[in-house]
């Protein structure tokens, strides 16, 4: 049955592109996609506001969409294309025919003398919101004929992706909270109130949260007492915690006889393997090494199963630990045994808004690292494992590696090692709107657009939808300068080099034989015009299409069916149930229950902040001008070790040891500290960004296998251990690296 539609919006269409007046938009940060109003005057943004005739953010924004004009016009953007002539970070401006033939030119003759596999490619986190950038990366990848492709995803998402696939069979199905029917909502490892909703298409979290809060319990799972903890009910836990958190809360609905009988024949598959670890460890030794008490374990848990409309949600915060898959999928098995999938206000699948599929994208293994031989997920590689796939000779070695929108000398494990290895590539193509601390080693950097100068639709809020909404947006300003689409140089490099566009799609590959390219935006039209709510191209005249929504640029909701009575049918498996046991567990399990003591007494967690993304934000001086990274540490610890806000610690592993200033806080657990993701800029054009101070707390990370979870390639970032020593009054007062590490401190 075709759903019906709520009340058809008044079509109000944006001006045209670059006119003056009010241009309804959206934001590209993260999954929210807020809408968002750019007041054109004379050709340029002179202001942006929330877009409060948006039905789906209603007037949400946050700083960083606030600031999208500034990032446009920052006079340190690139422009024009750029051409190393120098050392790094000296380049010349040169014509896009320059740049682009020499660079087909060069990527043709060492595919064709060292093989595809000798192309690499890394995708950054900002790539992942702007739907052509996104696909555009993958399809050069694959016109190359080349599996190293590199991302963002090791450093926060792998470990979840992964136990979708283990657990679902398909590593994008993902459950995410019901949120407008939900009573008593966990979080674990979260922060909802700065990310907005990671992986969940929720642009006014805070009112869904408020919400719940209201007529049941949020409960937030962390060592730190993070912005959403402090609003809601804060349950503290040890880092690197959780994993036995889960386990006792499985242990209790063991014990107490929580499990449905019936659920386990229908809806899962593998309990009597998992079941069997459970057993190992009663409620209170599970207790013992996450530091809350066992009664609380019980409590929270018998809450969540007798509430019924219940669901655990999990984000970054678990994703990059020692046993992120592990617990991850844990989190998925302990919704899928209360019966929360089966259930409104539990854990749904997003409406889906293309037609149904069940296919595997991306997968898990079809390729692995050169060295340690690390399998892919979802199409990815370990960064981690990027710099000895440079540095080290054998077949496909890595010799030319394309980064889009990506600074993996800050945001990666290895950055030393990876900035030697940068240096003897012979190709290196960067795709930014700056110069970096990672593309000023560049032979080239190609100018993007933002995303005021580029027309998108939500891609990635259209697998998490919540309340079923679309959005479509022209660009706001034609593009500044010399800059373009990615997509755009994308086609112009495979052309030049004689390579077509290959797809899996029967339809592209169909018209590529006739010479004919689709845009991404192209191929998202065609699947929302034959999804559940289009127009079928004309056979459904009151269904949706890209052409349509352009006249309603506020964006429309519209009715989609909850996942809930049908969510066997998003499982990729052909049983149709979720697996709540996988054989690459058994060797997780045993890592866990042979984990030796701590050799160090603290563990350091990163921490977002609101005003930051990554570091590609921080040279826009309305965000940066606050913010002074700084090391928080918990009173009594601090008075152990002597010191006081302002003052500085060496922080040390094996791998390396920076001095930075302190700032304490009760908001961490005892032994916990953090400290933000992205700091230390030293290097390319960016003044304002190289001006923050503030150190790259990535550097305290290991190299290559030493610095990730194996099955997963998850860089292990949280719940680190390192030791932690009061830097003498006689010390400078700047904030450095020092050349070896310090002895622990008991």
């Amino acid at each position: 049955m075709v759903p019906s539609h709520q009340a058809r919006p008044v079509a109000e269409p944006n001006p045209p592109v670059g006119a003056d007046g009010d241009h309804a938009t959206f934001c590209r940060m993260c999954e929210a996609h807020c809408g968002m109003l750019a007041t054109v005057r004379e050709g340029r943004v002179v202001k942006m506001a929330p877009d409060r005739k948006n039905p789906h953010s209603l007037g949400h924004v946050c700083l960083k969409g606030m600031a999208a004009a500034d990032l446009a016009y920052d006079p340190d953007r690139v422009l024009r294309p750029l051409k190393r002539v120098g050392a790094a970070g000296e380049f010349v401006s040169v014509s896009w025919d320059e740049a682009l033939d020499d660079i087909a030119a060069r990527l043709k003759a060492l595919r064709k003398a060292h093989g595809p596999e000798a192309i690499a490619s890394y995708l950054g986190n900002p790539t992942s919101f702007a739907s052509e950038n996104f696909v555009t990366q993958l399809e050069l990848m694959a016109s190359m004929g080349s599996t190293r492709q590199y991302g963002a995803s090791s450093q926060d998402t792998n470990a979840r992706l992964l136990a979708n696939y283990l657990a679902y069979g398909a590593p994008w199905t993902t459950g995410i909270p019901d949120l407008p029917s939900c009573d008593y909502l966990i979080v674990m490892g979260g922060n909802p109130m700065v990310s907005n909703g990671s992986l969940m298409w929720a642009p006014r979290v805070s009112h869904d949260f408020d919400a719940i809060a209201k007529r049941g319990r949020v409960l937030v799972v962390d060592p730190r007492r993070s912005e959403t903890a402090a609003r809601y009910e804060h349950l503290p836990i040890r880092p690197n915690g959780d994993v036995w958190m889960l386990l006792g809360m499985l242990r209790v609905l063991v014990d107490e006889n929580l499990i449905e009988p019936q659920l386990v024949s229908t809806d899962v598959a593998g309990w009597d393997s998992l079941r069997e670890q459970i057993l190992l460890h009663d409620v209170e030794a599970c207790a013992a090494n996450c530091d809350v008490p066992a009664a609380t374990i019980r409590e929270v848990t018998r809450g969540f199963v007798s509430a019924r409309r219940a669901t655990l949600y999990s984000r970054i915060g678990i994703c990059r630990g020692p046993y992120a898959t592990l617990t991850n999928f844990l989190i998925t098995a302990f919704n899928a045994l209360t019966g929360t999938y089966s259930l409104e206000g539990g854990t749904m699948f997003g409406r889906e808004v293309f037609p149904a599929q069940n296919a595997k994208v991306g997968g898990y293994g079809e390729a692995k690292s050169r060295i340690g031989a690390v399998p892919t997920v979802a199409g990815f590689l370990p960064s981690a494992t990027m710099p000895d796939d440079i540095l080290i000779d054998g077949p496909d070695k890595v010799r030319a590696l394309l980064i889009s929108c990506g600074n993996p000398l800050l945001s990666a494990p290895g950055g030393e090692r990876l900035e030697e290895a940068l240096k003897t590539l012979d190709l290196l193509v960067s795709f930014d709107l700056y110069v970096n601390e990672t593309n000023r080693h560049a032979h080239y950097i190609l100018p993007g657009t933002t995303l005021l100068e580029r027309p998108d639709v939500p891609l990635i809020g259209f697998a998490f939808m919540i309340r079923p909404f679309l959005q479509y947006t022209d660009a706001v300003i034609p593009p500044l300068g010399e800059c373009r689409d990615e997509f755009d140089t994308y086609l112009a490099i495979v052309r030049r080099m004689g390579l077509g566009a290959p797809s899996a799609s029967k339809f592209k590959r169909f018209i590529g034989k006739l010479g004919i390219v689709p845009r991404p935006l192209t191929m998202i039209d065609i699947g929302l015009r034959l999804g559940p709510v289009g127009d079928r191209f004309g056979l459904r005249p009151r269904g949706w299409s890209l052409k349509k929504l352009r006249q309603h640029p506020h964006g429309v909701m519209v009715d989609l069916p909850h996942s809930m009575p049908t969510w066997r049918k998003r499982i990729a498996y052909p049983d149709r149930k979720i697996h709540v046991w996988h054989e690459l567990m058994q060797g997780e399990f045993a890592r866990l229950f042979a984990e030796r003591a701590p050799q160090w007494r603290f563990r350091l967690l990163s921490v977002r902040e609101m005003r930051s993304l990554n570091s590609w934000l921080h040279n826009l001086d309305r965000l940066v001008r606050s913010q002074k990274p700084a090391l928080t540490i918990h009173p009594l610890d601090a008075a152990d070790l002597g010191v006081a806000t302002g003052d500085f610690v060496f922080i040390s592993t094996d791998a390396d040891c920076l001095k930075v200033p302190v700032r304490l806080s009760d908001e961490v657990v005892r032994g916990a500290v953090c400290y933000p993701h992205g700091w230390g800029h030293a290097g390319g054009s960016w003044q304002a960004a190289n001006g923050t101070g503030g150190v790259n707390i990535n550097r305290l990370l290991g190299l290559g296998l030493q610095a990730i979870e194996f099955v997963s390639g998850t860089s292990l970032i949280d719940g680190l251990e390192v030791s932690l020593e009061r830097v003498p009054a006689s010390e400078p007062d700047s904030t450095q690296a020092v050349t070896a590490p310090v002895a622990a401190t008991a």
